[in-house]
């Protein structure tokens, strides 16, 4: 289903009318190539209804499949550096073996963590208090799906020892960067968080970009400047951790402990990507198109009929 408001007087509207049945206004044409970016932020609140609308087994499965995926692409990245010189080109095909895993989970519908901190919070600014229960619940079933997923699939790459000694070593020394900051104590913990603000800042816009895709192919070349970037720079990642260190520590030999990395690493990332979602994606553009009056009916409305187009499409 796709949604429309009209720019005149704020009507919300499914579909693709000509006029507008509020004020009668003629409604712009959509780009063929696009979504304007007032339609990307419609786009995530039919999104985030979509995830809602599911049960918690089904947004649990969907969890589990993004986190799956995003250790893939961790484990990409892994193969694709191994002894590759300079740092640069090392760099850029770290950030394009992660990009495969989170092209899956957009492509596939996927429920990933750091997404989610971007479509909720829309929602939660658009309609407050509705449906609250379940999104906290489905933002907890995500974030446990997603562990659980990379945890699978390092059994997974353990049990089929693809891991040889030069990916084994090569893995260890992302595990070695991601960690790092430790020896700086409490500045090095909140160091993490900050880095992670940054991290979901750029795979907002990834998610932001590739909803204003309209094709496959317009989808994944959106998907690749920020998560290439993102991962060049080193910013931390929750999903991207956890997979990370799923496939490090079930591999073992890398002198690191699970309590070092849920603590280190996963922690202050998970609420670094919170802020970077909620606050850099969400509310920046929420202020941009949500801001005044007009823009808050619209949106308001344009959530109601996302909801009501999921209750009768469930039925």
């Amino acid at each position: 289903m796709a949604l429309s408001v009209c720019e005149a007087c704020g009507s919300a509207f499914k579909g693709e009318p000509t006029e507008c049945g509020g004020c009668g206004e003629v409604m712009p044409s959509r780009g063929e190539i696009r979504r304007l970016p007032h339609e990307v932020v419609l786009g995530f609140l039919e999104h985030a209804e979509a995830f809602l609308a599911a049960s918690p087994l089904q947004q649990f499965a969907l969890a589990f499949a993004a986190g799956s995926f995003i250790t893939f692409g961790a484990l990409l990245s892994v193969v694709l550096t191994v002894g590759v010189e300079p740092i640069g080109l090392s760099r850029l095909l770290l950030g394009l073996g992660f990009s495969a895993g989170f092209v899956m989970v957009i492509l596939s519908g996927s429920a990933l963590f750091t997404e989610i901190n971007v479509l909720l919070p829309e929602l939660f600014l658009s309609r407050a208090r509705h449906a609250m229960r379940r999104a906290w619940r489905f933002w907890l079933i995500a974030y446990l799906g997603n562990a659980t997923g990379a945890l699978v699939v390092g059994l997974m790459v353990e049990g089929a020892h693809i891991l040889g000694e030069p990916q084994s070593l090569r893995l260890f020394e992302i595990m070695g960067e991601k960690l790092e900051l430790r020896e700086l104590g409490v500045e090095g913990w909140l160091a993490v968080v900050l880095s992670a603000v940054v991290g979901n800042w750029l795979v907002g816009m990834a998610a932001f970009m590739a909803t204003a895709a309209r094709t496959v192919s317009g989808k994944v070349v959106g998907i690749l400047p920020p998560i290439i970037a993102f991962a060049a720079i080193g910013a931390h990642h929750s999903p991207a951790n956890m997979g990370y260190f799923s496939l490090g520590l079930i591999h073992g030999g890398s002198g690191v402990g699970w309590g070092e990395a849920i603590w280190w690493v996963i922690v202050p990332a998970s609420l670094g990507n919170i802020v970077g979602g909620a606050v850099l994606v969400s509310l920046l553009f929420w202020f941009t198109f949500g801001r005044h009056a007009k823009q808050r009916e619209s949106l308001r409305r344009a959530g109601e009929l996302a909801r009501e187009h999921q209750r009768t499409s469930t039925k």
